[in-house]
């Protein structure tokens, strides 16, 4: 099961993580510092699909330690959570965030389990065609 948290998004409303229990999927992406190449290009291609998401009853959200969004992230079409104590690194059971240079990516069901995680390896693009088939998959198999 996923462990619940609640983080302020770079916009300043609070999120947590169980309030989409028994409501959505969710694409959890936990981005250390959010300041590698890999993980910036991750999120610009999941920000260009997002609708697919939505389309699978999913909802994207990224985690980055730390106290602000960098600069380099901004304008997502999902939410951005800030992760100031890295706490909810830890919870994902990253223990290194600072050091991640790809994201950590946790497809959870809308029960709250843990269905697939992974460091996307290959090209952006096709790692988020794997996500958005991952998320079809948990849908057609998690129906409301």
């Amino acid at each position: 099961m996923m462990p619940d948290f609640t983080l302020v998004s770079s916009e300043g409303n609070f999120v947590r993580i169980s309030d989409y229990r028994g409501r959505r999927n969710l694409v959890l992406i936990f981005c250390g510092d959010g300041k590698s190449e890999a993980t910036r290009s991750f999120l610009l291609q999941v920000s260009q699909q997002h609708f697919q998401f939505g389309d699978e009853e999913a909802e994207s959200l990224a985690i980055v330690q730390g106290e602000s969004l960098p600069e380099r992230l901004g304008n997502l079409s999902f939410p951005v959570l800030l992760d100031a104590k890295g706490r909810a690194h830890q919870l994902a059971g990253i223990q290194h965030a600072d050091k991640l240079s790809a994201p950590l990516v946790y497809l959870v069901d809308r029960f709250g389990e843990i269905r697939y995680a992974f460091h996307p390896q290959e090209t952006a693009n096709a790692a988020v065609a794997a996500v958005l088939e991952w998320v079809r998959y948990i849908n057609l198999e998690c129906p409301e």
